[in-house]
């Protein structure tokens, strides 16, 4: 039997794709609610997850920032103007996936960004506690997650279907694989792991409603503190 290999496909234009249109709008408002109310004291040493191909800082203002990390692929690190232009250290999550960089040398960070990179994580409840530990005490976790694949945001994904076509010249079966590629875990589970550590019940849009299936997406401001108190509370047994 002759077995086919696994479909490689070139999609650049990511960009192109979430940041135009009706999905740049979105996009925009999804990092304007990832920073709102933030206390500029937490800006002062940020890192953010996988935000190699649109930095948070370059789409909103954000004040007393001291030092600012991006942790991603070499790839998109090395080629992006908006990285340089930002002034941003570069981490090369290849490189160091568990950030042992930070860890040897004694950093922490007072926030942390995830910007819909959360979903594309193989060991999703691993990686989140590897954030928190590299948190200072007072530190935040701010994440935003699609809510994939509830009703909403599988019908915003069809609506978007012929221009993500046309950007990455992909078949709509070839999207479809694509995605599933990507998004190796549901919102319904990245939230169950959040609940699992910590009591924070997230925000949703834009329907503000408690439902994945009726939103885009779902935020999440964690702090540090909100994971030592429920840990102890499972180590005390009640």
């Amino acid at each position: 039997m002759q077995y086919r290999e696994k479909l490689n496909f070139q999609y650049d234009g990511y960009q192109d794709y979430l940041y135009t249109g009706i999905q740049g709008v979105l996009m925009r408002k999804n990092h304007k609610i990832l920073s709102r109310n933030i206390p500029p004291v937490l800006n002062k040493n940020i890192l953010e997850i996988g935000g190699g191909a649109k930095p948070h800082c370059s789409i909103i203002k954000l004040n007393d920032v001291h030092e600012y990390w991006i942790s991603d692929a070499r790839h998109i690190l090395d080629h992006n103007i908006e990285v340089s232009k930002h002034n941003i250290k570069k981490h090369f999550y290849e490189d160091d996936p568990n950030y042992d960089h930070f860890k040897h040398s004694g950093k922490s960070f007072t926030r942390i960004i995830a910007s819909h990179v959360w979903e594309h994580v193989t060991d999703a409840e691993g990686a989140l506690l590897k954030w928190v530990d590299l948190l200072t005490d007072d530190g935040v976790i701010d994440i935003a997650i699609p809510c994939d694949p509830g009703w909403a945001w599988r019908l915003g994904q069809l609506v978007g279907r012929k221009k993500a076509m046309k950007i990455f010249n992909l078949s709509s079966a070839d999207i479809d694989l694509k995605m599933t590629r990507q998004h190796v875990n549901s919102c319904q589970n990245l939230i169950r792991i959040i609940r699992s550590y910590t009591n924070k019940k997230g925000h949703y849009f834009p329907l503000f409603i408690p439902l994945v299936d009726m939103n885009l997406f779902v935020f999440f401001r964690l702090y540090k503190s909100d994971f030592i108190r429920k840990t102890k509370r499972h180590l005390s047994g009640h």
